[in-house]
């Protein structure tokens, strides 16, 4: 099934009310690519605007391109059916984003799994703990430059009488 993207009429809605946001009318799969700090505005934007209507968070996930991390939220509206990508490049030193649990609630978990797996901080998120490692796991295993740790020590079990 071929996706209903925002229309670039809505795009440049968007454009008017966050003139700082960037975007490419032109591409298939249009993305609107905003600051932290204007975040939690535009995801209020884009949620609440009685044209746009994009009251779903399908996906919230992260990219590390070695200099960078970008976030990615694709949402979705069910009535107009349409979707948009909405990105935000952080820093790859110090990865710092604020949680958007406040605007899509069902985003706490998919948070809790970017901090858990590529170490980027979600400020204000509820809940903020790792979900696969213990506390104690030292690293971030999506991570470009993650080196994983070395394997346990298990002694071999020699077997007598076979």
């Amino acid at each position: 099934m071929r996706k209903n993207y925002v229309s670039p009429d809505a795009l440049a809605g968007i454009k008017l009310a966050f003139p700082n946001a960037e975007y490419d009318a032109e591409t298939e799969r249009p993305a609107v690519f905003i600051a932290a700090d204007e975040l939690i505005a535009l995801l209020t934007f884009l949620r609440d605007d009685s044209n746009l209507q994009l009251t779903r968070a399908e996906n919230v996930t992260a990219v590390d391109w070695k200099d960078h991390f970008e976030m990615v939220y694709h949402l979705f509206a069910p009535v107009p059916l349409h979707w948009l990508t909405v990105k935000v490049a952080l820093d790859h030193d110090a990865p710092v984003i604020p949680s958007a649990t406040a605007v899509f609630p069902g985003v706490e978990f998919e948070e809790r799994e970017v901090y858990d797996l590529m170490g980027i901080v979600f400020t204000g998120h509820p809940d903020l703990r790792r979900v696969f490692h213990v506390d104690s796991f030292v690293g971030h295993p999506l991570r470009k430059d993650f080196v994983p740790p070395p394997p346990p020590n298990i002694p071999r079990i020699r077997k007598e009488g076979f």
